[in-house]
């Protein structure tokens, strides 16, 4: 195909990808993600092209698959498409297209140049309107919103409480409770949480309907009510499935089973870390797979199982990704996990040396004898 009908493809698609952004807040939204996935690889070569041919158009293409994207997890993919379209641009923002330019900093942060970004923050200071693109405050809150001002957030939430779209105003309600959407304590009531969900499940739309809940499960779970959060996050669970997010599901079923633990449900603990063991491995996530082999051991450890407790430990040990951002931290979880293993078993110098490894102790410390 020569570069006349490559253009007309990636235009078309472009087509399609605003078309299908369009219904991906709502009832359709199973739908209009089928299409999209349909022409996955046909939209990686329509952005790869525009990247290199047509910038603009490229930024359209990361913009409007934005939702697409984020409701199923694909943070590596987006990532990818955005960071080699700002490879391209540098920190110059074409016409018109600063939402877009954003965006596609928010889906490369962790990639983007330091002058990017403040690029992007500029576009958001100097911009008096509600953003154009509803998942952009989402984003936005998410990704940049923890580091930036309180001052430019408030601004931020108030200009966009003018938007007409109701999937919005739903996110608007669950950010403002639930600020960064980072795990940090909600600050909101149960009530503005409430709310969002109630938006998100008239409109139809599973995503942000698994958002307000996990915020939900989150806020029930720091006041203490273990239980309300279990019934939370059971509710969210199949809003996972439904959207074939395998990497949500697990990120759930650990969840709850961390809550069935402290509930003492250690049966049903085991179940979910081995469900949640099954969605990991076939979305093929390391770093999920360790955390629910240490909440297996975890589970047998309080269970009386040292021996069962200690085989899996191992194995999540061994298993710790190589190169993962987090690996350190696993790796000290599970040689954490191994030390209360041996301190249970009545092994205190075993316990130390898997203390030592894990830079939890010093050489100088010296456990007590039984």
């Amino acid at each position: 195909m020569g570069q006349g009908g490559q253009a007309q493809r990636a235009t078309d698609l472009l087509a399609l990808v605003e078309q299908a952004d369009r219904q991906l807040r709502g009832p359709e939204q199973l739908h209009w993600a089928t299409v999209l996935r349909r022409e996955t690889d046909s939209l990686r070569a329509a952005v790869d092209w525009a990247t290199r041919h047509d910038q603009p158009l490229a930024l359209n293409l990361v913009a409007g698959l934005s939702t697409y994207w984020c409701m199923h997890g694909l943070r590596d993919e987006a990532a990818q498409a955005a960071g080699q379209l700002l490879g391209v641009l540098g920190a110059e923002v074409p016409d018109g297209l600063g939402e877009e330019y954003l965006l596609a900093v928010l889906h490369a942060a962790g990639s983007a140049r330091a002058d990017q970004v403040e690029r992007a923050q500029l576009v958001v200071k100097e911009t008096g309107e509600p953003f154009r693109r509803p998942v952009t405050t989402l984003l936005w809150s998410s990704v940049l919103g923890p580091f930036t001002s309180p001052e430019l957030v408030a601004d931020v939430l108030a200009r966009n409480e003018l938007s007409t779209d109701p999937w919005t105003l739903a996110t608007l309600q669950l950010c403002t409770a639930y600020p960064g959407l980072t795990g940090a304590p909600p600050t909101g009531s149960e009530t503005s949480l409430q709310a969002a969900l109630a938006r998100f499940e008239r409109l139809g739309d599973r995503w942000g309907s698994s958002l307000a809940l996990n915020a939900l499960a989150d806020a029930a779970a720091w006041s203490g009510q273990y239980e309300r959060s279990v019934e939370l996050a059971t509710r969210a669970l199949p809003l996972a499935d439904e959207l074939g997010w395998d990497e949500e599901a697990a990120a759930l079923l650990i969840r709850r089973a961390d809550l069935r633990v402290r509930l003492r449900d250690l049966s049903a603990a085991s179940d979910d870390y081995r469900h949640a063991l099954v969605r990991a491995n076939r979305a093929g996530l390391s770093d999920m797979s360790a955390a629910a082999r240490l909440g297996l051991a975890r589970s047998a450890r309080y269970s009386g199982d040292l021996a069962k407790a200690q085989e899996l430990a191992l194995v999540a040990l061994s298993r710790c990704p190589e190169g993962w951002d987090d690996s350190d931290l696993a790796m000290t979880e599970a040689l954490g996990e191994l030390a209360s293993i041996a301190a249970a078993a009545g092994r205190p110098d075993e316990a130390h040396s898997w203390r030592l490894k894990a830079g939890l102790v010093s050489e100088q410390y010296r456990p007590a004898e039984l």
